[in-house]
């Protein structure tokens, strides 16, 4: 799958709503104005079984539900209480799905873009631990769910993982962007050493790039980072960390942005999707060395205090 096409979620569930029906279905992130709000509902077309939706407070969840109950009342809805920014949350959170024996899919939504420099409760900082370390936590805690619903489950693009100093020095060096490309530059390396760990299994893992779209997650763009972003794209500066130009991409609605989960790139295990289209071609190589995707995952353990063998 090559060709990328910017659709809408509603076509691709027409196409693979059969796919979807009767599934137990995970989101984080969700609320009114996120692509996970406007996936969930989507979703709901297909009669899955459960729509597991998670957020920090439930009234972020409410009005999703209230839309999905207007089109759908036929479709179970759960809220899962969960703080991607405290792992002790993020554990309390899985504790409470003892009763669901499995879990078909699991979409990572949920993250936060150029904050000021802040940390979570574990001492992280907040983009590398909401965008990546909470989502990696999350992952492997819910392994044994995904596993048993059995076979069937661009800021990355000029990010790279500063080793040394993931942190950036408790705040000193920090830069909101480049703490975004690095949690994002993360997530990917993760999916695709996740991919090879689990290549046996029947389990696929995606990570995605939705586009540039207009939701909540803008909440911090101040008039002077609009202002830098303005200058680079107007004189031609985006660059990738392998001296390739990156055109700022068009602004997209959020059924767009949920769309590119997308049933055919099954076949493309680990894979970067963009557009609807597998595009791991776009990816640097820092993204793509191996070496580098291992280092992470060893210190991502380390980070974490998690044993993670899968």
């Amino acid at each position: 799958m090559s060709s990328q096409q910017i659709l809408p979620s509603e076509t691709i569930i027409q196409r693979y709503d059969s796919s979807l029906t009767g599934k137990t279905i995970l989101i984080t992130g969700v609320s009114g104005d996120s692509i996970a709000g406007e996936l969930a509902f989507q979703l709901s077309a297909a009669a899955p079984h459960l729509l597991i939706l998670s957020a920090r407070a439930e009234e972020r969840v409410t009005p999703v539900v209230e839309k999905i109950k207007s089109v759908a009342p036929n479709v179970n809805t759960r809220f899962l209480k969960m703080d991607l920014g405290d792992t002790s949350s993020i554990r309390k959170a899985v504790d409470t799905l003892h009763d669901i024996p499995k879990i078909d899919h699991l979409a990572c939504v949920a993250g936060v873009m150029v904050p000021p420099y802040g940390t979570t409760k574990d001492g992280f900082e907040m983009q590398f631990g909401v965008n990546y370390l909470a989502n990696l936590l999350l992952v492997k805690l819910l392994l044994p769910k995904v596993r048993a619903a059995g076979p069937d489950f661009s800021a990355a693009r000029s990010g790279k993982v500063d080793f040394e100093d993931v942190g950036f020095g408790e705040g000193k060096t920090y830069d909101p962007l480049v703490a975004y490309n690095q949690s994002n530059a993360a997530r990917v390396m993760f999916v695709k050493s996740l991919a090879g760990k689990l290549r046996d299994q029947g389990i696929r893992v995606f990570s995605i790039d939705p586009g540039a779209v207009l939701s909540g997650l803008q909440r911090h763009f101040t008039p002077d980072f609009q202002e830098m972003v303005a200058g680079l794209t107007a004189s031609g500066g985006l660059v990738d960390l392998d001296g390739r130009p990156i055109e700022m991409p068009p602004w997209t609605t959020k059924s767009e942005g949920a769309a590119t989960i997308d049933p055919t790139i099954q076949g493309h295990n680990g894979a970067f999707l963009h557009d609807n289209a597998v595009v791991d071609g776009e990816l640097n190589s820092h993204i793509l060395n191996h070496d580098n995707q291992m280092k992470l995952w060893e210190r991502s353990k380390q980070m974490l205090h998690e044993p993670f063998a899968v």
